[in-house]
């Protein structure tokens, strides 16, 4: 059976999506070795994705936002390698997430 689709923000996507969106920009950092890194959002990272005219192809974000965990397009902070794919060891927490909330961080 196929997932229901939404449009949001004038981009076609499945229906659970736009909450995962959302999440992510709550996630602005990677633990590392102990120390918190700045995640790379969407038309920063060091390839061009055409960001400026169109909303990530694989996670959907938009230009300046962060990418949804698991988007082959992320670009990893401390390697510059594609996150999903690179070899840095990222800290997780006890439930094997990676990610530091904003509010946690200062």
């Amino acid at each position: 059976m196929a997932e229901d689709r939404v449009v949001y923000r004038g981009v076609p996507m499945i229906a659970s999506w736009p909450a995962r969106i959302a999440q992510a920009q709550r996630e602005p950092f990677y633990r590392l070795n102990g120390s918190l890194v700045r995640r790379v959002p969407y038309g920063e990272e060091q390839t061009d994705w055409d960001a400026a005219n169109r909303a990530c192809h694989d996670c959907r974000v938009l230009r300046g936002e962060l990418h949804v965990p698991g988007c082959d397009v992320e670009e990893c902070p401390a390697c510059g390698g594609q996150v999903f794919m690179c070899e840095c060891s990222f800290d997780e927490d006890d439930e094997g997430r990676a990610f530091e909330p904003a509010e946690q961080s200062t």
